[in-house]
């Protein structure tokens, strides 16, 4: 059970890190919608460059009269593909991955090193939660993401990542919640992912990070203990599985 909480606790802090002084104040309310205006590269792209950054801009109006708490949010960026495997953070505050910087309303992401050609990645930012009358709400999600690939041949690694369609992967609604129930149809034997067949939402993709709980029938499993065919129901919180159950 304690490594449930700090699983929740978890999600909550790379979600919104607000600060002791933020809590204090209940008249923050959820965020108007911030719209991406583009990307460089832009989404779908097969010709990215290795060796440029990331680039989103985003819509001024709404960005700007909230810019000193929107901004530290969308620094927390996620990287998946190549090397970053499933998901790196790129932060300013952490230094893992990268670095973002901005110049106006155009948020500039740097990774560590450059991309590797041939490869697909997508890179995300959102924020679901923020504060209000001291305790944390789920908000629709602000922020946006890009799917693209580098040109040039891929590097021969055999890394399986390379085989992922990495648009694909399930993150939840718009609020980066929500509740997958379904068969396992097929568990990826190198990566931790996981197909199962919703009944209202056909096949869908999702990761399993580590530590997030899976349950059954009270006693605590690993991940090695799922099977195809086994009946699951998977919440997301934050854009990620936060817990699995699974059922007889």
């Amino acid at each position: 059970m304690r490594s449930v909480l700090i699983r929740i606790v978890a999600l909550v802090v790379l979600a919104f890190p607000f600060s002791a002084e933020s809590e204090l104040l209940p008249h923050i309310t959820c965020s108007p919608p911030l719209r991406m205006l583009s990307s460089e590269p832009p989404a779908g792209s097969d010709q990215a460059a290795v060796d440029a950054p990331v680039v989103f801009a985003w819509d001024g109006k709404t960005l700007e009269p909230f810019a000193d708490e929107l901004k530290p949010a969308l620094e927390s960026v996620n990287i998946a593909g190549g090397r970053y495997g499933l998901g790196t953070l790129l932060t300013t505050e952490w230094g893992i991955g990268g670095t973002v910087r901005w110049n106006d309303n155009r948020e500039i992401i740097s990774p560590e090193t450059p991309l590797e050609p041939g490869t697909q990645y997508r890179v995300w930012t959102y924020l679901y939660k923020t504060i209000r009358n001291n305790e944390v709400e789920n908000c629709p999600r602000i922020g946006g993401e890009v799917t693209f690939r580098t040109r040039g041949t891929p590097p021969d690694d055999g890394k399986a990542i390379r085989g992922v369609d990495l648009s694909t992967l399930f993150h939840g609604d718009d609020r980066g919640m929500g509740t997958l129930r379904g068969p396992i149809i097929e568990i990826h034997p190198k990566l931790p992912l996981i197909i199962l067949r919703d009944g209202a939402l056909g096949k869908q993709t999702w990761v399993l990070y580590g530590g997030t709980p899976i349950l059954r029938g009270g006693e605590l499993l690993s991940r090695k203990d799922l099977r195809p065919g086994d009946h699951v129901e998977v919440v997301f919180s934050g854009g990620r599985a936060a817990m699995v159950e699974v059922h007889p």
